[in-house]
C-alpha cells in the first residue's frame, strides 16, 4: 500500500502545531519540589565563623597573592604601566603591600638599585665613588621622599639624568615592589630604637658593639 503524501500546505500547519504544543510554560508557575528548594535556602558561613570544611578551620579564606580589595580604587593596566591616571601621577601605591611583595622589592632593589644607590639607599656605593660627574643621590633626601609613587615609577621605568631606564631589568610588578620596599627602607633608617617592639629592641642591643 502506498502512503499518501501530505500536501505542502498541510506540512506547514503540522509544523506550527508542534511548535505551539512545545511552548507550554505552565510548569514555570508551579512551586518547586521540596528537594529543589534547598537550592534557594543554602546555608552560608559568616566571615569569622569556624568551619569544618577547610583544613585550617576558618570560613574566611586568604586572598590570592596580589589581589586588590574591593574598597581599593580600580586601577587599569595603563595606570600600572605608566604610574599615571587621569589626575596625574598616582599618589598611592596601586598594589597591595604584603610581606611577599616587600621581599620581592628587597631582592630587586639589592640586585639593581643598590649598585648605585647603596643597600641602604643613602647613595653610598663603590660605583657611586667612581662617578665624578654626578653621584647618585640619597633616596632619603626630602626632595625625593616628596615624590609621588607614580613619579618614582616613571623615573625607574624611563630613566632620569644619568640614570638609564631599568625597565629591561625589572618587570612592572618588580618596579612597584621596589617602590613599596623603598618606603619600608626609609622607615627602618629613621625609626627610633625606643619605638621598636621589645623583642626587636633586645635583639638590636645584643648585636650592638
Amino acid at each position: 500500500m502506498r502512503a499518501e503524501r501530505i500536501p505542502p500546505d498541510w506540512r506547514s500547519s503540522l509544523l506550527l502545531l508542534v511548535v505551539v504544543a512545545s511552548c507550554d510554560n505552565r510548569q514555570a508557575f508551579h512551586q518547586p519540589e521540596a528537594g529543589l528548594e534547598r537550592m534557594l535556602q543554602q546555608r552560608r558561613g559568616d566571615r569569622y565563623e569556624a568551619s569544618s570544611f577547610f583544613a585550617d578551620g576558618r570560613v574566611m579564606r586568604t586572598p590570592p597573592p596580589f589581589s586588590v580589595a574591593r574598597e581599593q580604587p580600580a586601577v587599569g593596566h595603563r595606570d600600572l604601566e605608566t604610574g599615571r591616571d587621569l589626575n596625574g601621577y598616582l599618589r598611592q601605591l596601586p598594589v597591595p603591600i604584603t610581606r611577599a611583595r616587600l621581599e620581592q622589592g628587597h631582592a630587586a632593589f639589592d640586585r639593581v638599585c643598590a649598585t648605585c644607590h647603596g643597600v641602604l639607599g643613602d647613595g653610598a656605593s663603590v660605583v657611586a665613588e667612581k662617578m665624578e660627574l654626578r653621584k647618585p643621590p640619597s633616596l632619603h633626601e626630602a626632595r625625593i621622599r616628596e615624590l609621588a609613587p607614580g613619579q618614582v615609577f616613571e623615573v625607574v621605568s624611563v630613566g632620569y639624568g644619568l640614570m638609564p631606564s631599568l625597565a629591561g631589568l625589572m618587570d612592572v610588578d618588580e618596579r612597584w615592589a621596589v617602590i613599596a620596599y623603598l618606603d619600608a627602607l626609609r622607615l627602618s633608617q629613621a625609626a627610633s630604637v625606643a619605638a621598636l617592639p621589645a623583642a626587636d629592641k633586645a635583639e638590636l642591643l645584643r648585636e650592638a658593639p
